[in-house]
Protein backbone atom coordinates (compact mmCIF):
# COMPACT_ATOMS: atom_id res chain seq x y z
CA UNK A 1 0.00 0.00 0.00
CA UNK A 2 1.62 3.31 -0.52
CA UNK A 3 2.84 5.18 2.44
CA UNK A 4 0.75 8.67 2.92
CA UNK A 5 3.72 10.69 4.24
CA UNK A 6 4.10 14.40 3.93
CA UNK A 7 8.13 13.62 2.34
CA UNK A 8 9.11 10.32 1.45
CA UNK A 9 11.87 8.68 -0.53
CA UNK A 10 10.36 6.75 -3.95
CA UNK A 11 12.49 4.12 -5.65
CA UNK A 12 10.61 3.18 -9.03
CA UNK A 13 11.85 0.18 -11.56
CA UNK A 14 9.65 -0.67 -14.40
CA UNK A 15 9.06 -4.29 -14.22
CA UNK A 16 9.69 -4.70 -18.14
CA UNK A 17 13.31 -3.72 -18.95
CA UNK A 18 13.55 -3.64 -22.78
CA UNK A 19 10.21 -2.49 -22.97
CA UNK A 20 7.54 -0.33 -21.21
CA UNK A 21 4.57 -2.16 -22.14
CA UNK A 22 3.07 -5.21 -23.53
CA UNK A 23 0.74 -4.42 -26.21
CA UNK A 24 -1.94 -7.01 -27.66
CA UNK A 25 -5.03 -7.05 -29.43
CA UNK A 26 -7.97 -9.93 -30.63
CA UNK A 27 -10.55 -9.21 -33.08
CA UNK A 28 -13.43 -11.93 -32.90
CA UNK A 29 -16.64 -13.08 -31.30
CA UNK A 30 -17.51 -11.81 -27.97
CA UNK A 31 -14.62 -8.75 -27.04
CA UNK A 32 -17.15 -7.52 -24.23
CA UNK A 33 -16.66 -10.88 -22.03
CA UNK A 34 -12.55 -9.02 -21.71
CA UNK A 35 -13.78 -6.74 -19.05
CA UNK A 36 -15.37 -9.25 -16.42
CA UNK A 37 -12.44 -12.21 -17.62
CA UNK A 38 -9.76 -9.36 -16.73
CA UNK A 39 -11.01 -8.82 -13.42
CA UNK A 40 -11.32 -12.49 -12.77
CA UNK A 41 -7.32 -13.25 -13.78
CA UNK A 42 -6.31 -10.08 -11.09
CA UNK A 43 -8.53 -11.06 -8.14
CA UNK A 44 -8.02 -15.48 -8.48
CA UNK A 45 -4.89 -15.79 -10.18
CA UNK A 46 -2.87 -12.75 -8.69
CA UNK A 47 -4.71 -12.59 -5.55
CA UNK A 48 -5.39 -8.74 -5.55
CA UNK A 49 -7.80 -7.95 -3.59
CA UNK A 50 -11.19 -6.25 -5.63
CA UNK A 51 -10.16 -3.13 -3.47
CA UNK A 52 -7.04 -2.59 -4.33
CA UNK A 53 -8.44 -2.36 -8.12
CA UNK A 54 -9.50 0.89 -9.40
CA UNK A 55 -11.11 1.70 -12.25
CA UNK A 56 -9.47 5.12 -13.84
CA UNK A 57 -11.65 5.53 -16.86
CA UNK A 58 -14.64 3.17 -18.01
CA UNK A 59 -16.81 4.75 -21.19
CA UNK A 60 -19.03 2.60 -23.00
CA UNK A 61 -20.66 4.74 -26.07
CA UNK A 62 -23.78 3.16 -27.64
CA UNK A 63 -24.98 5.79 -29.53
CA UNK A 64 -24.13 4.09 -32.58
CA UNK A 65 -24.56 0.35 -34.27
CA UNK A 66 -20.94 -0.52 -33.51
CA UNK A 67 -20.76 0.36 -29.31
CA UNK A 68 -17.15 1.79 -28.48
CA UNK A 69 -15.62 0.98 -25.35
CA UNK A 70 -12.40 2.09 -22.82
CA UNK A 71 -11.78 1.03 -19.46
CA UNK A 72 -8.27 1.80 -17.16
CA UNK A 73 -7.36 0.26 -14.15
CA UNK A 74 -4.63 1.46 -11.92
CA UNK A 75 -3.78 -2.55 -9.54
CA UNK A 76 -1.66 -2.06 -6.49
CA UNK A 77 -0.05 -5.51 -5.15
CA UNK A 78 1.58 -5.26 -1.97
CA UNK A 79 4.61 -6.86 -1.01
CA UNK A 80 5.64 -5.74 2.18
CA UNK A 81 5.49 -2.37 4.41
CA UNK A 82 7.41 -0.45 2.27
CA UNK A 83 7.15 -1.94 -1.26
CA UNK A 84 3.74 -2.65 -4.13
CA UNK A 85 3.58 -3.98 -7.57
CA UNK A 86 1.56 -1.07 -9.55
CA UNK A 87 0.05 -2.07 -12.49
CA UNK A 88 -1.75 -0.50 -15.03
CA UNK A 89 -3.67 -1.98 -17.27
CA UNK A 90 -5.84 0.11 -20.55
CA UNK A 91 -8.01 -1.54 -22.88
CA UNK A 92 -10.02 -0.36 -26.10
CA UNK A 93 -12.83 -2.07 -28.23
CA UNK A 94 -15.72 -2.30 -30.57
CA UNK A 95 -18.46 -4.53 -30.26
CA UNK A 96 -21.32 -4.75 -32.84
CA UNK A 97 -24.00 -7.02 -33.50
CA UNK A 98 -23.51 -10.19 -34.83
CA UNK A 99 -25.88 -13.31 -36.68
CA UNK A 100 -23.32 -15.68 -36.45
CA UNK A 101 -21.76 -14.69 -32.83
CA UNK A 102 -24.30 -12.41 -30.81
CA UNK A 103 -21.64 -9.91 -30.87
CA UNK A 104 -18.01 -9.69 -32.58
CA UNK A 105 -15.55 -7.13 -33.12
CA UNK A 106 -11.86 -6.33 -31.22
CA UNK A 107 -10.24 -5.46 -27.80
CA UNK A 108 -6.70 -4.22 -27.65
CA UNK A 109 -4.97 -4.30 -23.83
CA UNK A 110 -1.86 -2.26 -22.94
CA UNK A 111 -0.03 -3.68 -19.64
CA UNK A 112 2.84 -1.45 -17.55
CA UNK A 113 4.33 -2.48 -14.25
CA UNK A 114 6.35 -0.90 -11.86
CA UNK A 115 7.67 -1.76 -8.84
CA UNK A 116 7.64 1.04 -6.30
CA UNK A 117 9.10 1.21 -2.79
CA UNK A 118 8.66 4.14 -0.69
CA UNK A 119 10.67 5.30 2.55
CA UNK A 120 9.04 7.99 4.64
CA UNK A 121 10.71 10.82 5.13
CA UNK A 122 8.72 12.73 8.01
CA UNK A 123 10.28 12.54 11.58
CA UNK A 124 13.60 13.95 12.54
CA UNK A 125 14.82 10.88 12.58
CA UNK A 126 13.85 9.23 9.17
CA UNK A 127 15.72 13.00 8.11
CA UNK A 128 18.87 12.11 10.02
CA UNK A 129 22.46 11.63 8.70
CA UNK A 130 22.59 8.35 10.94
CA UNK A 131 18.67 6.60 9.24
CA UNK A 132 19.83 7.44 5.99
CA UNK A 133 23.46 5.51 6.25
CA UNK A 134 21.25 2.82 8.13
CA UNK A 135 18.87 2.88 5.37
CA UNK A 136 21.41 2.97 2.58
CA UNK A 137 22.97 -0.14 4.13
CA UNK A 138 19.88 -2.36 4.74
CA UNK A 139 18.77 -1.64 1.21
CA UNK A 140 21.80 -3.09 -0.51
CA UNK A 141 22.82 -5.59 1.90
CA UNK A 142 19.43 -7.34 2.35
CA UNK A 143 16.16 -5.34 0.79
CA UNK A 144 17.50 -5.48 -2.90
CA UNK A 145 17.90 -8.71 -3.43
CA UNK A 146 14.21 -8.86 -2.19
CA UNK A 147 13.16 -6.40 -4.37
CA UNK A 148 14.79 -7.85 -7.49
CA UNK A 149 12.67 -11.31 -7.01
CA UNK A 150 9.73 -8.86 -6.49
CA UNK A 151 10.77 -7.46 -10.03
CA UNK A 152 10.69 -10.79 -11.70
CA UNK A 153 7.03 -11.49 -9.93
CA UNK A 154 5.63 -8.44 -11.70
CA UNK A 155 7.06 -9.69 -15.09
CA UNK A 156 5.67 -12.88 -14.28
CA UNK A 157 2.20 -11.22 -13.00
CA UNK A 158 2.35 -9.34 -16.42
CA UNK A 159 2.63 -12.11 -18.90
CA UNK A 160 0.33 -14.60 -16.78
CA UNK A 161 -2.10 -11.68 -17.81
CA UNK A 162 -1.37 -11.27 -20.97
CA UNK A 163 -1.07 -15.46 -21.39
CA UNK A 164 -4.58 -15.63 -19.50
CA UNK A 165 -6.23 -13.16 -21.54
CA UNK A 166 -4.76 -14.83 -25.22
CA UNK A 167 -5.76 -18.03 -23.71
CA UNK A 168 -9.20 -16.94 -22.85
CA UNK A 169 -9.73 -15.33 -26.58
CA UNK A 170 -8.39 -18.72 -28.25
CA UNK A 171 -5.06 -16.83 -29.36
CA UNK A 172 -2.65 -19.74 -29.83
CA UNK A 173 0.55 -18.03 -29.08
CA UNK A 174 2.14 -17.54 -25.68
CA UNK A 175 4.26 -14.83 -24.48
CA UNK A 176 7.69 -15.29 -22.37
CA UNK A 177 10.40 -13.03 -21.52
Amino acid sequence: MPIFAKAKMLLEERCLTYRPRIEFSYTGPNPDKAYPKLIDILTRSLNVPRENIQEKNFVWDRSTPEEKFTAAFEIIKDMDKFSYIYLEITMRGTVRPSKEFGKEGSVSFSIEGILRTEYPQDTLWERSFFYEMFRTFYHRVFYDEKRQKWLMECRDNILQIQNELKEFFNLVTKARY
